[in-house]
């Protein structure tokens, strides 16, 4: 008798602990770490806002108000690279005689005076005011740095988010401004080293981490690397006439394509799904549209018009082209394209990527019946 009672103990302890590794595994399997990766100036962390504020806690008053200073520095930053910028191109336009570059010198005094003043400030302690941005829409409304600015930003490396924070000119100075979250969600704050927020979707926890894209700060990711659910990869349509913040002489979007190149290959992701957003589609398609831009100029293998769809298409090609990973059985590759500005889309592709990330982690666990 207490030789049978010891059994069915034995058999009821391996039962609880059998019960409590299945209920372990799916526990783990409902915790998702996602890894947001890319390039410098690929719209990493604005995605990682929106994420924020479509899933998390969102941007609050208070880190609204944190954002002045950015947004100041922001713009002083974009208007004198500008103004550099038209100096030095119309100095290599005296020097090869070439009427397109010639044509962003400035001649009027008064905008000349202003640059003057302008190109002495310190980005990072100035603040803007209303005489200042009375002097920064006079340099932005003149012909020449207009020319500049559309014809010469992306080598010139001028911020993608120039323009629209040109326009809030009128707001920007005001002792009450309080950015929108349109303003965070454009303002450039280099990220350093690690950042991550954790959030919930439908029974699914989720974590990310954004980590900085230039050079200098790719070696932080490493420590990452472990039990990741996915990677998400951003690159910027956008970038295929532009140059790196860092290095001048480097192409972004070949930057961004050896960049998905090496993600690919690395042994910690043969077997992770990695979902690829190829973002800033809306500033692309404006570029697309107008006929001195064309991506033929930039990248000599496009056969198609210049037109967005078949331009998608190719970049899409071309990314996916650097994957290299043959035995990619378990994991594949998702592409979106997205606009990290418009948070109804970000939520409409990020809704559809969580599904995608669940089932691939319950498939991984052997939750899912086959």
């Amino acid at each position: 008798m207490g030789i049978c009672t010891s059994l069915d103990d034995r058999q009821r302890a391996d039962r609880m602990l059998n019960d409590k590794l299945e209920k372990d595994k799916k526990s783990d399997s409902l915790v998702h770490k996602l890894l947001l990766l890319g390039a410098g100036e690929s719209g990493k962390s604005t995605i990682f806002r929106q994420l924020s504020c479509i899933y998390g806690e969102g941007i609050s008053i208070e880190d609204r108000r944190g954002y002045v200073q950015t947004v100041h520095s922001n713009t002083i930053q974009a208007i004198k690279k500008l103004c550099k910028a038209s100096i030095q191109l119309a100095k290599y336009g005296h020097l090869k005689k070439e009427p397109h570059f010639t044509y962003c010198e400035v001649t009027d005094e008064k905008t000349l005076g202003y640059m003057d003043e302008i190109l002495k400030l310190k980005t990072l302690d100035s603040h803007l005011s209303e005489s200042l941005n009375g002097k920064i829409k006079h340099i932005w409304n003149d012909v020449h740095i207009s020319h500049t600015f559309q014809h010469f930003r992306g080598a010139q490396s001028v911020p993608d988010s120039a323009g629209y924070f040109f326009s809030r000119l009128d707001e920007t100075w005001k002792k009450d401004y309080l950015p929108s979250i349109a303003d965070v969600l454009r303002s450039r704050v280099r990220t350093t080293g690690i950042v991550e927020q954790h959030y919930r979707f439908k029974e699914s926890k989720f974590h990310i981490f954004d980590v900085g894209g230039q050079r200098n700060e790719r070696k932080k990711w490493m420590h990452l690397f472990s039990e990741v659910t996915a990677v998400l990869f951003v690159a910027s349509l956008s970038a295929f006439d532009q140059v790196l913040y860092e290095d001048s002489k480097v192409n972004r979007m070949e930057e961004s394509l050896c960049l998905f190149e090496e993600v690919c290959h690395m042994k910690h992701f043969h077997q992770t799904n990695i979902i690829l957003f190829l973002n800033k589609s809306d500033l692309f398609e404006l570029k697309l549209q107008r006929d001195e831009i064309q991506l033929a100029d930039w990248c000599p293998d496009y056969r198609g018009e210049n037109d967005f769809k078949s331009a998608c298409l190719f970049i899409k090609e071309k990314f996916l082209g650097r994957n290299g990973v043959d035995n990619r059985k378990q994991s594949q590759i998702f592409t979106h394209i997205t606009n990290a500005t418009d948070t109804d889309h970000v939520k409409f592709v990020f809704n559809a990527c969580q599904n995608i990330i669940i089932h691939a982690s319950l498939n991984q666990a052997g939750l899912l019946m086959q």
